[in-house]
């Protein structure tokens, strides 16, 4: 027996408001990882550099560095909370279906 378009709307509202927070540690971790290579990609082009004074140029990467980790967060998370909203719902409409059974 298929569950109504209520139950059905109220199933997805919830279970996207669910994976949207859920989502935020993986965004989080995903942010935190990108900032980590980066700076070690700063610390590699630090290395090779011996023309241009040192802190400016390490400055300047680690500033640029943090400003496209954040551009990306929205994106990132985007990208995580959809297919664990689906999954989510997946899972409880096919568990509410089955308890109407």
């Amino acid at each position: 027996m298929a569950i109504s378009k209520r139950e059905n709307f109220k199933l997805k509202l919830g279970n996207l408001f669910l994976a949207s927070i859920l989502s935020i540690v993986p965004t989080s971790m995903t942010i935190g990882f990108l900032g980590v290579h980066g700076l070690i990609v700063c610390k590699g082009l630090e290395e090779r550099m011996e023309v241009i004074s040192e802190n400016d140029a390490l400055e300047a990467c680690k500033k640029s560095n943090i400003d496209y980790a954040y551009k990306y967060i929205f994106w990132i998370w985007l990208f995580i909370t959809i297919p664990t909203w689906r999954w989510f719902y997946i899972g409880h409409y096919r568990r509410i279906k089955d308890r109407k059974l």
